[in-house]
């Protein structure tokens, strides 16, 4: 089953286009997929789902949870 963050990742262009964007390490990325994606990380997406016409999840859904 996809995770929310799957969900956006996938609409970006996948893991390697988001490491691309994000200057993150390609592994990074793939944790994101089962930790969730960092608040700092996801408003950055935001604006390039944005810009690019990309509806993502809403923020709640994606975030990492709190340790």
């Amino acid at each position: 089953m996809k995770t929310p963050a799957d969900h956006s990742i996938d609409a970006l262009g996948g893991t390697t286009a988001v490491s691309r964007l994000t200057l993150a390490p390609l592994s990074t990325v793939h944790s994101w997929r089962k930790k969730g994606i960092p608040r700092s990380r996801l408003a950055h997406l935001r604006l390039a789902a944005k810009e690019a016409g990309i509806p993502l999840p809403p923020e709640s859904e994606n975030q990492q949870e709190a340790a």
